[in-house]
């Protein structure tokens, strides 16, 4: 039985052209993906061993003052995973990197601290494609950074999302911009 597993993720929120040309992107070449879980960056990786409420309150409990913020995809990048394997194609921020890494670190720190992922893998990214072909990704994103890429896109809630296997359910939805 595979394991349950919590984490926080930013959907924003795009105009119906942005959404529909990474979404045909996710179904070319992120078929599992696509469809299981919406464009998103991961702010705080999957974790095991949390009660799904106290994992809300220690969210929660850090976005007070963390007002919504736009966000620029300006560029995509080939990834090549730390295990060696798979490559990814990432679309990553210009204008709102600063701020989606001042998130993560605002996330990841008190009893969440010891769950931070590394660099590169936590640079901020919405992952479009997945290949074991190196040569593949990098022609794929060569082609769309040559489209020049200029996604706007707006951070204005976190998600807190339980996965098990292949199942994906929303907990709960916390608008930025919140008072305490």
């Amino acid at each position: 039985m595979p394991a349950e597993t919590l984490c926080v993720l930013l959907c924003p929120e795009f105009a119906l052209a942005d959404y529909e040309q990474i979404q045909l992107w996710r179904r070319e070449h992120d078929t599992a993906r696509a469809d299981l879980l919406l464009p998103h960056f991961t702010l705080v990786d999957p974790v095991t061993g949390w009660n799904p409420g106290e994992f809300a309150r220690e969210i929660e409990a850090r976005l007070p003052g963390q007002n919504p913020f736009e966000i620029v995809l300006d560029r995509a990048v080939s990834h090549q995973d730390e295990g060696g394997g798979e490559v990814a194609d990432w679309l990553v921020p210009g204008p709102g990197r600063e701020a989606l890494e001042a998130l993560q670190d605002r996330l990841c720190s008190g009893a969440l601290a010891g769950e931070r992922r590394a660099a590169p893998a936590r640079r901020p990214h919405i992952t479009i494609g997945r290949d074991s072909d190196a040569t593949a990704s990098q022609a794929r994103v060569k082609a769309i950074n040559e489209g020049e890429l200029s996604i706007h896109c707006l951070a204005s809630a976190v998600q807190i999302v339980r996965i098990k296997g292949e199942r994906v359910k929303l907990l709960e939805r916390i608008p930025l911009g919140r008072e305490s």
